[in-house]
């Protein structure tokens, strides 16, 4: 038989044949413990970490942004803040340092490791648990507002992750009810101070408007004095002419006498009392303005306009703020209140263990190859190129008998038996203790989706 067969020269393989299926097999069965020591050990850390990880439940409640009751067009409400911007502004407030430390007090958050950290540690720790998820609408123009959104606390204990979710709840609601509620109180205090204020300049106005009008009809007194002046002038004169004729004792010298003298009191009088008030006068009242009482007149009128409108904008402040106390404006309500959950959020297992199992297949991969490139043993023909020329090396074919034939086709017969009796038995088991395949490929995507 070998002489019918014949001595090959041999030719030098190709890369890409030397590197042949059998060859990785041939590698396998004698580096079989360089494999699997490192696999399972690897495996075995893996999986340890997979199930000793601790579960950690997630508690959510669910907040829905409830339109204003009344219409719009009747109240208009003093909020008009977008609704996501809202809850940024509420979970800013409720989640300062003094809130979180005694939230975690109250709920012993730390209980175990509060010794160990600093107080920065629990607020970074109890921060990075709380989850605030808006869910958001896209409206005209590409603008986004939040119509609802999720508070959540995720924690080792599912029973301590619902009371905190459901007191980060509590704290929203109360949050906004007093925001919305203070916001509208300084509003209104802010316009009635307004209105006091222009109450106080439009009397003013009034008082300077009807005080310069005293002044000018005081003014038109002078001319009364100076009659009273011209009178008591011509008096005197004809005092003098009658002297020359009548004696001093004379009924009209006497008449004339008394007469002057109750003009001149009365003159002096009115001289007096004049000069006072409008001393008076001059002294309380400002500066005329450039345009005389005129333009006092058009200043008034349009502080008058203005404290109209302020008016108006003090009664729509008053029915916003009744509206806010009254929680008929837009508000927050809980639609889905948290519960103790049954399946931890985290970690995914079955994601850990397929890493694990891939880091374990490629460590043991990895082992295998360095045991081999620095053994020096002689495995393959492709070896002795680096010993011996091609030249001199022949190949010589196995000749298999029949026996050897025979038992590698029953080899070969009883794996495909054993192969089919493992099909048709998976089949069986699936079909009996497993639920539907739709069922089951719900649940397998469901758990692969975390």
């Amino acid at each position: 038989m070998l002489e019918r067969q014949g001595f090959q020269t041999y030719q030098p393989e190709e890369s890409g044949q030397s590197l042949s299926l059998g060859h990785f097999f041939g590698v396998l069965r004698r580096r079989l413990l360089h494999f699997f020591i490192p696999f399972l050990l690897i495996l075995a850390i893996g999986t340890l970490v997979t199930f000793a990880w601790p579960a950690r439940y997630l508690s959510e409640s669910k907040i829905l942004i409830s339109s204003q009751e009344i219409p719009t067009e009747l109240v208009r409400p003093t909020v008009a803040t977008l609704a996501n911007e809202r809850i940024q502004i509420i979970q800013q407030r409720i989640l300062t340092r003094d809130n979180l430390l005694a939230l975690a007090k109250k709920f012993q958050l730390t209980s175990g490791w509060q010794r160990l950290v600093l107080g920065t540690d629990v607020v970074d720790f109890i921060k990075d648990r709380i989850k605030i998820r808006p869910l958001e609408l896209t409206l005209q123009g590409d603008r986004k507002a939040a119509i609802a959104f999720t508070v959540g606390f995720d924690y080792e204990q599912p029973q301590v992750a619902t009371k905190v979710a459901n007191e980060l709840v509590t704290m929203i609601l109360n949050e906004d009810v007093r925001s919305r509620t203070n916001f509208a109180s300084e509003t209104t205090k802010f316009l009635d101070d307004e209105v006091k204020r222009l109450e106080n300049e439009v009397s003013n106005a009034d008082a300077q408007v009807i005080a310069w009008r005293d002044r000018k009809l005081a003014g038109t007194g002078t001319d009364s004095l100076e009659d009273s002046s011209k009178e008591i002038a011509a008096l005197q004169a004809e005092l003098v002419v009658k002297s020359a004729i009548y004696s001093d004792t004379h009924p009209d010298i006497l008449a004339l006498k008394r007469k002057l003298e109750a003009l001149k009191k009365a003159s002096a009088s009115a001289v007096d009392t004049k000069g006072a008030a409008l001393t008076k006068t001059n002294a309380a009242l400002p500066a005329l303005p450039a345009g005389g009482i005129d333009a006092l007149v058009l200043k008034r009128q349009s502080l008058r306009e203005e404290l109209s409108s302020s008016r108006q904008k003090l009664a729509a402040a008053r029915m916003g703020e009744a509206l806010e106390r009254g929680q008929h404006s837009e508000r927050l309500e809980v639609i889905e209140q948290a519960t103790v959950p049954k399946k931890p959020d985290s970690p995914n297992r079955p994601k850990i263990f397929g890493i694990s199992f891939v880091v374990a297949l490629m460590a043991a991969g990895g082992f295998v190859f360095a045991a081999e490139a620095s053994n020096p043993a002689i495995r393959r023909r492709t070896d002795l190129y680096s010993l011996i020329d091609s030249h001199l090396i022949v190949a010589i074919p196995y000749v298999s008998t029949k026996r050897e034939a025979r038992r590698r086709r029953n080899k070969i017969l009883v794996a495909l038996g054993i192969l089919l009796v493992a099909l048709v038995g998976g089949a069986v088991a699936m079909y009996v203790f497993l639920p539907p395949l739709d069922v089951l490929f719900s649940k397998v995507m469901t758990i692969l989706a975390r």
